[in-house]
């Protein structure tokens, strides 16, 4: 069930056009849902692959290695709590890591 409302979310703030929903995401009532002991579990309960294929699948629709500020929040967060670092994920994905600029 978590796991469809977090596809739906992740869903919605990829069609935000004008990043309103992304910026809802700073809200920590809605972290709470994903975090914690229960985001723990729903993190675990997903295999390596699809974690992987969350990052392929964006890949092919952009013809790109997505930036972690391109892929959805939880997901991001999920995927850094598995790999270790978003390089290390975009290899073990078959993707080459894209550099990203700092912000000053």
């Amino acid at each position: 069930m978590l796991r469809l409302k977090l596809a739906e979310d992740a869903e919605r703030a990829s069609l935000s056009i004008d990043r309103e929903c992304r910026q809802e995401w700073i809200n920590p009532c809605l972290w709470q849902q994903y975090m914690g002991e229960a985001g723990g579990r729903l993190c675990d309960s997903f295999t390596d692959e699809e974690l992987l294929d969350i990052l392929r699948k964006a890949a092919a629709e952009q013809g790109r290695a997505h930036a972690q500020k391109e892929v959805f929040c939880v997901c991001k967060s999920y995927i850094r709590r598995r790999f270790t670092n978003w390089p290390t994920a975009l290899r073990a994905a078959g993707l080459k890591a894209t550099k990203e600029k700092k912000e000053n």
